[in-house]
């Protein structure tokens, strides 16, 4: 009996070898994918890290762009102080052009006016020549006479 004993002890000794070798294996395999489950994890760790860096230089590019919009604004409401400017600017130089249109509208009425003054002050100016000439000849013969006269 004891020889029966000492063998289904061995047995179960050999079994339980058996079973604690095949732990072993499980508990190696189990490192295996723990070892793996780190290795994922780091790669996880570096994946959100470099998202984060994305994140940040996305931000910053964001924070550029918005002061980029900022400066752009202000030079649009410069632009359009500028152009409302010239605009007023415009208005007042075509009142003036207005103003300086009538102003040569009268100036050529008034030369058209001076023109016949002119004209009539020419026609005068010739009939006093011709009475001046008609007066001259008349006191020229007046002389004449009065020569004549003196010498009979």
């Amino acid at each position: 009996m004891s020889e029966v004993l000492l063998k289904q002890i061995l047995e179960e000794i050999y079994s339980m070898k058996n079973e604690i070798h095949l732990m072993k294996d499980d508990i190696n395999s189990m490192k295996d994918e723990i070892h793996s489950m780190k290795d994922e994890i780091y790669s996880m760790k570096d994946e959100i890290h470099s998202m984060k860096e994305d994140i940040h230089s996305m931000k910053e590019d964001i924070h550029s762009l918005k002061e980029t919009q900022y400066l752009m604004i202000e030079q649009l409401n410069e632009t359009s102080q500028i152009v409302l400017a010239i605009r007023d600017r415009q208005e007042e130089t075509d009142a003036k052009l207005d103003a300086l249109s009538m102003d040569v509208q009268q100036l050529h009425g008034k030369v058209s006016d001076h023109d016949e003054s002119i004209k009539l002050l020419t026609e005068i100016q010739k009939q006093q020549q011709q009475l001046l000439e008609t007066l001259s000849l008349r006191s020229i013969n007046h002389e004449t006479e009065l020569r004549y006269l003196k010498q009979v």
